[in-house]
């Protein structure tokens, strides 16, 4: 059977490279009597909207034209990025979001991960005040503790958010102003740079103007890199939280349980931007249970949450309104709270 297979394989080999040697001799033929040239692709070019867009965000955010439109030329418009943008996790309902991020895997590992840089985290603490299982459940959510940082190219999602979603494109086209003026800063190249749909970067998923502003080198260890060094990521989180008026010790949110009659009283008290534009003492004014640790001038608001049966409230505070300054949505800022409290729970 050796034999046969050896002679099977040289017969093969032969029978192959007398089909290459006359399939390269047919094209030769053909080249030499077609009288078709090759063409190459045209280069891309900035459209005039394109280059305006480019001069508006040199003039606001100090980087050069030649580097913003070089940028653009190698960067590719993303149709998918677009229609991400239009469904995202946060349009889900509250009883289906929560589930998504609170499962005993990443509470588990969000265990794991503060216990295996607990001296980073005892540090952070100590130097902006912010506990660890915030710090911990931030992570967890935004990219599984490092797992799941992104694999867009985040010139790719800024230029297409940036330059082709009217929504949105003045934020994303001062981003991607932003990135650039980073990545020459990091002397990164562009293509490396991998991350969200939305241009989010790192283990904390910092925007670019994020990651200029409050992004630290924990580690000192003269350079600041989010993606791998979890010093980095943890006390620029923490940082990040402590610039958007985190209260050490502060409260953060309180389920209510409330009556028919008093949940048909909560309206003047929700605001759909989270601006905490009441006291605990006018809830307790308008009938609400408001536990006695709360004093009467903590400045709150009420959040209200879709159930499947039903919605559940929740009075919210200033500690609720930071986490809030990452992502605006009130199912985001919960579930990262909860999370927290069950990481901290399994401690």
């Amino acid at each position: 059977m050796k034999i046969l297979s050896k002679l099977f394989l040289k017969t093969s080999i032969l029978s192959c490279s007398i089909a290459l040697a006359l399939g390269m001799t047919t094209n030769v033929m053909a080249a030499t009597n077609s009288k078709v040239k090759a063409t190459t692709p045209s280069p891309k070019t900035l459209t005039t909207a394109e280059l305006t867009t480019i001069k508006n965000i040199s003039k606001e955010i100090g980087v050069s034209e030649k580097d913003l439109q070089q940028a653009a030329l190698k960067a590719t418009k993303q149709d998918v990025i677009i229609k991400t943008m239009e469904r995202p996790w946060e349009a889900k309902p509250w009883y289906k979001y929560w589930p998504i991020f609170i499962i005993p895997k990443r509470v588990n590992e969000g265990v794991d991960f503060w216990h295996n840089n607990k001296n980073t985290m005892l540090k952070a603490e100590q130097t902006y005040g912010v506990p660890p299982q915030i710090i911990t459940a931030i992570i967890g959510v935004e990219t599984f503790y490092g797992k799941n940082m992104g694999t867009f190219k985040v010139l790719d999602a800024l230029y297409t958010l940036g330059f082709y979603y009217p929504k949105r494109s003045a934020y994303f086209s001062k981003e991607f102003g932003n990135f650039v003026k980073l990545a020459k800063q990091e002397k990164w190249n562009y293509d490396d740079i991998k991350g969200s749909y939305a241009g989010a970067m790192g283990m904390g998923q910092f925007m670019p103007y994020s990651y200029l502003t409050w992004a630290v080198d924990f580690n000192n260890n003269g350079h600041t890199n989010l993606f791998k060094e979890k010093d980095d990521a943890i006390g620029s989180v923490a940082n990040y939280f402590k610039k958007h008026n985190w209260q050490h010790n502060g409260p953060v949110v309180h389920k209510l349980n409330l009556t028919p009659k008093q949940e048909s009283n909560t309206a003047q008290f929700i605001n759909d931007s989270l601006e905490l534009n009441h006291t605990v003492a006018e809830l307790r004014k308008a009938g609400f249970n408001i536990p006695g640790k709360y004093k009467d001038t903590e400045p709150c608001s009420i959040i209200k949450l879709q159930e499947e049966v039903g919605f559940s409230y929740y009075v919210i505070f200033n500690n609720f309104y930071t986490i809030s300054r990452y992502n605006k949505s009130p199912l985001y800022s919960l579930t990262v709270y909860l999370l927290s409290e069950e990481i901290q729970k399994h401690m």
